[in-house]
Parts: C-alpha cells; structure tokens; sequence
C-alpha cells in the first residue's frame, strides 16, 4: 500500500488556530505532553526505581570500598609521642594517617586487651599499642596488624635508633637526615599523564553515571517522542491536533513537552545521585565542582535532547504504525550510541589525546564528550562555550530540517514515507 499522497497541512489549520500565535500554541501542546508524560504510572515507576537503583549503588559503592574510613589508632606506652614525631607521618592502608595517643595503664591488664578488642566505632577502641617498656620495641593487636602501619612504625623506630646512636659517636643527626633525604631519587615520567588520575575511581563513577543520565534523556526521550508521534499518526489524532494548531507548533511543543518531563525527572536523579555521594564522602578526595558539573552537564541535556528530539520526531512522522517504529528509530540510537561509547572509552585512555579533543567539537559527540572532559578536568570554559555554541547551531539546522520532513509527511498514512521523496518536495 503506498504513502496517501494528503497535501501539506500547511493549510489544514483551522481559523480557531490561526487566531493563536505560534508561541501561544507550542506553550499549549508543550502543557499537554509534560502533564500527559509526568502522570503516565510505568513512568514514575521506572523513575523511582532509578532513584533507589542510583542511591542505593552509591550507598553500596562507598561501603564496598570503606565508606567513612576510621583512622588507625596507635597508642603508645612507655614513651611520649611527642619523643618520635615521626608517627604523626604514617599512614595505614588506606592513605590516611594514623591517630596516635598516650597508653596509660597496664599492658597487661584487661584494660589493654579490651580496647584492642573493642569495636572501631568505640571510643576506647585500639588498633595497635606500641610496647616500648622492654629492650625491644613491641607491636601488640587484637588479631593482625596492617603491614602498612607495621612499615612506617618501624621505620619511625629504626630512625630514632639511628640518630641517637650518631648522637653517641659526636655526630649531628639532622645532618645526616639532611644527606639521606638529598639522596632520595626524583621521578621523570617520559610521557606523563595528561590529566589528574587522583581519585580515579570516584571520577570514572561520576562519569559512567552523567553518561547514562544523558543517554537516558537524549536517546530515550527521543523514543519516547518518535513512538508518541506514531501513536498520534496512526491513531488520526494528528489530523484533529492539525486543525487547531501549525505542524511546526506542534512539534515544537512535543519536544519542549516531552523534553521538560525527561529531563527535570532525570536531573532528580542526578541531583540526589550528586547528594549521596556527596553526603558518604565518595567525592571528599575528588578535585570536582559538583555543583558547577551538576549545572554543566544539564545543559548538555538539554542541547543533545533537542538536537536529536527533532530528528526524532521527524523520523516518527515517516511510518504510520507502532511495529514500523524500530525500523526508523534504530539507526538513530545506533548513531547516539557512538559518542556515548567514545566518552567512556576517552575515560580509560588519554582524554587529552588530538583524537578525543577533535570529535568533542563535533555536534554528535559534544553533549557526551564534553561533559565528560569536565569530570576529568581537561576541558576549558572557552572549549565548552566553542562547543556549546557549534552544537546551538546545529540544533537549530536540525530542528528546520526536522520540522520540514514532520510537516510533510505526518498526515501521509499507510506505508513507510521514503525521506529522499520529502525532502525532494522540500526543495
């Protein structure tokens, strides 16, 4: 069966249109999709469950790797803390150094067995007692001692043995640090990284989930469009849509509509995603402007979502029924799926490289790309604003292009509507 060659519905319009402006008109189809979008139950479900999906991965994710990490308490007993300074400079396992403090009691005692046995979260609580009342140093725990702490403490010893045996023999003991530490050897790095790798974790974390945020938003609300104007067209709700309001209004309105209801439910999960993890210290030791990012990479929302919505929409408009949809839809979330990919894969190499700085300028890639170098701290105001800018342009051809192949071909039933023959009546 082939495309029913209906006229443009240029002049399809009803004089009750006609009496409304073109913004007065997108306004009302734009109120009429958000309301429509925001109370649909599958939506706020799966809305939901991604905000407990999102909360309870970050929640997991700072348990799995220590969550609020304790420092590793030592106490000394039978010198002075303040005799090895050198203590307040070790650190345990995980970075953070040691909280040191007087023992007062007897080691032998029940009070030394239970602060080595009490938990980390109480007061009283030990890791370790440096026993320096005998001959010989003595490191006592409840079960194992951190290997790590084990090394700096004893290096801490071994140094203050060493000075004071210089001190014996007449020496000077700060002039021998001095010489040990002029010996220490400098590191030249021959191809150094380009980017701060601090907090890697953390940033790819961020990364992976501003990436399926804008994947959400930008491809799924773009199917959500393209399904919705199908419904419409094969339903024949755009014919009575079509005579009280332009083509043009009306597509405008459905991405503003649909659009405002993907990305503020999605920025709420963004939002409350950058909450948590602020709030477990996932991003204490991480140098990133959350909220600044935060704002950055909604913006790139709405960019990308725009920039893809019409093409959406105006793919949508070539079929008439729901099972031709993927036929039309596919290639554009193959097309949005490779500079999603290529954002994650500049992550795990050197996003600094020629090759991911010339595709971040490029429209397709920019709404992924450059969030993404603002995560990883290689990407410049100007380089956002260049890219911003080129991408604003684009959207803005595309909406064109996009509209003119909705207005004609939406009211066209039956089969699949070939792109080159509208856009050959386009011209």
């Amino acid at each position: 069966m082939s495309a029913s060659p209906t006229a443009p519905p240029r002049s399809v319009a009803a004089p009750a249109g006609a009496a409304m402006g073109s913004a007065q008109e997108i306004r009302l189809v734009a109120a009429r999709e958000f309301k429509s979008q925001m109370s649909k139950k599958p939506w706020l479900i799966s809305v939901i469950v991604m905000l407990v999906v999102v909360v309870g991965g970050i929640i997991g994710f700072s348990l799995f790797t220590g969550g609020d990490h304790q420092a590793y308490r030592v106490a000394v007993a039978g010198a002075s803390p303040a005799a090895l300074p050198g203590l307040s400079q070790v650190t345990d396992s995980e970075g953070a150094v040691i909280a040191v403090s007087q023992f007062e009691g007897d080691l032998t005692g029940e009070a030394a067995t239970a602060a080595l046995a009490a938990d980390d979260d109480e007061v009283a609580h030990l890791d370790m007692i440096l026993d320096l009342t005998g001959a010989t140093p003595v490191l006592r725990v409840h079960e194992k001692a951190s290997e790590q702490v084990k090394a700096g403490i004893t290096a801490v010893l071994q140094q203050a043995a060493l000075s004071d045996r210089i001190t014996r023999l007449g020496g000077d003991p700060s002039a021998v640090a001095t010489a040990l530490a002029s010996a220490t050897p400098e590191v030249d790095a021959v191809s150094p990284p380009k980017y701060e790798d601090k907090g890697f974790a953390q940033r790819y974390a961020f990364l992976l989930t501003a990436d399926i945020l804008l994947l959400s938003v930008i491809m799924g609300g773009g199917q959500i469009l393209a399904m919705g104007v199908v419904e419409e067209k094969a339903s024949r709700i755009v014919e009575i849509l079509l005579a009280c309001v332009r083509p043009t209004s009306l597509l405008a309105g459905k991405i503003l509509g649909i659009g405002a209801a993907t990305i503020v439910s999605f920025s709420l999960i963004g939002i409350v995603g950058a909450a948590a993890a602020r709030t477990v210290g996932l991003l204490d030791d991480v140098d990133i402007p959350i909220n600044s990012t935060m704002a950055l990479i909604m913006t790139w929302m709405v960019l990308g979502f725009v920039l893809m919505a019409s093409l959406y929409g105006a793919a949508g408009a070539l079929v008439s029924r729901q099972e031709d949809a993927p036929s039309v839809t596919t290639p554009l979330l193959m097309l949005g799926m490779i500079p999603y990919m290529a954002s994650i894969f500049m992550m795990q190499g050197d996003p600094d490289s020629t090759l991911y700085r010339v595709l971040s300028y490029f429209p397709l890639f920019s709404p992924y790309m450059m969030p993404a170098r603002q995560i990883l701290g290689v990407s410049s105001p100007a380089e956002q604003a260049i890219t911003m800018a080129a991408t604003l342009l684009a959207t803005i051809l595309l909406v064109k292009l996009g509209s003119v192949v909705y207005t004609r071909a939406v009211t066209r039933t039956g089969s699949r509507v070939p792109l080159r023959e509208v856009l050959r009546r386009a011209a």
